[in-house]
């Protein structure tokens, strides 16, 4: 079992209870459409929280960065985590695609200052929401949670789903 499995079987674990009233809404759903409910688990903190909403309003629960869905970005927050962010910063806009880049990372900036920190990109929501659709005819509940990250000031997210009726 690799990390992140052993991770969110302990999170269900901690969280199932709370996980039973959107299993039920969902299991009461005659059909998948965008109102479909989905659970958001906050496991940042030692007490993980659930949020209930619904797939096609998921991102006015976790802020998401079209930004992010850039190549060019995703090397560069890669390359800052692996060593010092103001190198990797000034590698980035010494480079043969810096115009590029700092286009990019200018929309990056304005998002995070118009909608504050992304937790994820809008192709992870989109495919998050696919993924729901998928859970629903499974007879599933479709679930992400943030997890802490290697530093204080960073995240992951995990996608996955469970059977309404181990839930219920």
């Amino acid at each position: 079992m690799g990390d992140s499995e052993q991770f969110v079987k302990n999170l269900v674990g901690d969280v199932r209870q709370l996980l039973r009233a959107p299993a039920n809404l969902v299991k009461a759903e005659r059909e998948w459409s965008l109102s479909t409910i989905c659970a958001v688990i906050d496991a940042r903190n030692s007490a993980p929280q659930v949020v209930t909403t619904h797939v096609g309003t998921i991102n006015s629960v976790l802020v998401a960065s079209s930004a992010l869905d850039h190549p060019l970005l995703q090397s560069f927050l890669k390359r800052a985590r692996e060593s010092d962010p103001e190198r990797a910063l000034t590698e980035f806009l010494d480079s043969s695609e810096a115009e590029a880049f700092t286009e990019v990372y200018e929309r990056y900036r304005e998002e995070r200052e118009e909608k504050g920190h992304a937790v994820w990109s809008v192709g992870d929501s989109a495919a998050f929401v696919a993924k729901s659709r998928e859970a629903w005819k499974d007879r599933e509940l479709a679930c992400v949670a943030i997890t802490p990250g290697p530093t204080s000031n960073t995240h992951g997210v995990l996608t996955f789903s469970l059977p309404l009726d181990w839930l219920s």
